[in-house]
């Protein structure tokens, strides 16, 4: 369990050091941008996707300095690039709902008091602080909207599924059962983990063009 609690809390530093940064330049950036778009010099995609081609690389050094310190220091078992993947779809996620929630809003403080209002919940989802089982069912659709969920879920498989397999009776089992993890649901999980990304990305656009509308 303290195994699993230390991964987690990786997952969770990268989650919210790569959303954090991002959230808090799109309110800051909105009044250039709409007196350049107002000007025409650019229109919304173009600005949209410079930003997260640049957003995709720092996020990529982020992560890497991340796991560099943690993941040999904690000692977790899985390969440190499939490791790095995991973390990688997470963040883009994360940061892809930091993107949404900053083009909603104008000014950076209030951004940053709705950010735990995405975040937050997503930790009671997680598996760690309270079970999956153990949430009530009407309550657990929610898990499928929030990307830590699938993050776990495929460093889960990562982290613990060779020694799952080795026995049907062990922690390992046991601790995939508890947060409903199948091994064969992996193709699922990092679909929807990159479905949530580009989602929250387009609704993100989608906002930034409405805005940008109706100042013009």
């Amino acid at each position: 369990q303290s195994h699993f609690g230390a991964m987690i809390m990786i997952l969770i530093q990268s989650m919210f050091g790569t959303a954090m940064p991002t959230l808090l330049s799109f309110p800051a950036e909105r009044p250039v941008f709409l007196r350049e778009y107002s000007t025409n010099h650019y229109s919304v995609l173009p600005y949209f996707m410079s930003r997260l081609c640049m957003e995709a690389f720092i996020t990529l050094m982020q992560i890497l300095v991340l796991l560099l310190i943690t993941f040999f220091m904690v000692g977790l078992q899985s390969n440190f690039f499939h490791f790095l993947a995991i973390e990688y779809g997470l963040a883009m996620s994360s940061t892809a709902v930091a993107v949404m929630l900053g083009c909603a809003v104008e000014d950076p403080k209030m951004a940053t008091e709705f950010l735990p209002l995405l975040f937050v919940p997503q930790l009671l989802f997680a598996g760690f602080f309270v079970r999956t089982d153990l949430i009530p069912v009407w309550l657990r659709w929610a898990q499928y909207l929030c990307a830590l969920t699938y993050g776990a879920r495929l460093a889960l498989l990562s982290e613990f599924g060779d020694c799952a397999a080795a026995s049907e009776i062990n922690p390992c089992r046991k601790l995939l059962t508890a947060n409903q993890v199948d091994e064969d649901e992996k193709p699922i999980y990092w679909a929807i983990l990159w479905l949530l990304f580009v989602t929250f990305r387009l609704c993100g656009l989608a906002l930034l063009r409405k805005k940008a509308t109706k100042f013009y």
